[in-house]
């Protein structure tokens, strides 16, 4: 179960039966780069054996065209006018919950569109140029993340997918965004707040793995940890963008220091930078003379209580 009383089968099965239209084909996007066991049945050789290989077609990214069995699979799971088989819909539902916490999420996403697989591949290598960073080097958009924080960061977001008339993304909080093309063409280039949420890509992920794993744990006092359904609460990636950048936009540059600083804004209180105590320790790990995790491991409950009660009171979770 996700943060809701509808399963990722049930979710999957609406999407299949009653957003996708009789012209659509519907695929599965798996990524090369991530984990899947040759013998599992939705590995790329499985598929190949089950579905035939005319079903599979390599989206060869630009940064890895030279090493196919690395690239992302976009796998043909129905033609227009078919049915999507059962099997494959439950299979890709329950990897995705098992891959909901891992770094590189094997899953990215179940496609729709009126477009054959040829030019399903051909777009999504398009626009990995098209959010490229400022040095054009070509970004995997569509890696689950990525695409999250895309939409987090764009207004038209949407303006990227087209001829992919949707697409169920697994999201960072453990259930899924529906998310629709606008059926407009992109602009050129992804504004400048886009490419810099895919720029802190690695810290955010980073980040929510580590605020993920943080919730397994007897946290003592931690006034904010989120308790609500879900792994973590729905806004979590648009709101581990912003304490990442807010991280940065105060100096700190090493990824551990980022993680700190940020994990205790969500543990404890989102004003945290505010506090004279905390603005201290930042100027000394900006300066290199402390890592964050280890000087924050120092402070016992009662001094969080005693710089939280400093702090105006918190407003909403995010």
């Amino acid at each position: 179960m996700h943060g809701n009383e509808v399963t990722s089968r049930e979710t999957l099965l609406h999407f299949s039966k009653h957003i996708r239209k009789l012209e659509d084909y519907f695929y599965l996007l798996v990524d090369g780069q991530a984990e899947c066991a040759l013998s599992h049945p939705l590995s790329v050789t499985s598929l190949t054996e089950s579905l035939g290989a005319a079903a599979i077609t390599r989206v060869l990214r630009p940064d890895l065209a030279h090493s196919p069995e690395r690239c992302p699979a976009l796998i043909q799971l129905a033609v227009p006018g078919e049915g999507v088989l059962k099997r494959y819909l439950e299979l890709s539902a329950d990897y995705a919950d098992w891959d909901a916490t891992y770094n590189e999420r094997y899953i990215c996403g179940w496609l729709i569109s009126q477009q054959p697989p040829a030019v399903i591949a051909s777009h999504i290598v398009a626009r990995c140029d098209t959010t490229a960073d400022e040095a054009d080097v070509p970004s995997p958009w569509f890696e689950p993340l990525r695409l999250e924080l895309l939409f987090n960061s764009m207004d038209h977001a949407g303006d990227l997918l087209a001829p992919i008339r949707a697409w169920l993304l697994p999201a960072s909080w453990g259930g899924y965004a529906l998310l629709k093309s606008t059926g407009y063409p992109p602009e050129q280039r992804i504004p400048a707040s886009a490419r810099e949420a895919l720029q802190l890509a690695p810290e955010v992920n980073a980040f929510l793995g580590i605020w993920r794993h943080a919730l397994t744990f007897d946290l003592g006092f931690a006034p904010r940890r989120w308790n609500g359904p879900g792994i973590l609460p729905k806004q979590a990636c648009g709101h581990a963008f912003r304490l990442v950048r807010d991280a940065r936009r105060l100096g700190l540059r090493s990824s551990a220091d980022l993680i700190a600083l940020s994990l205790r804004r969500v543990l404890l209180h989102p004003e945290l930078p505010r506090h004279p105590d905390i603005q201290e320790a930042i100027a000394q790990a900006r300066a290199g003379r402390l890592d964050l995790e280890s000087h924050f491991a120092t402070y016992s409950d009662a001094n969080w209580k005693r710089i939280v009660v400093d702090l105006p009171p918190a407003k909403g979770y995010s």
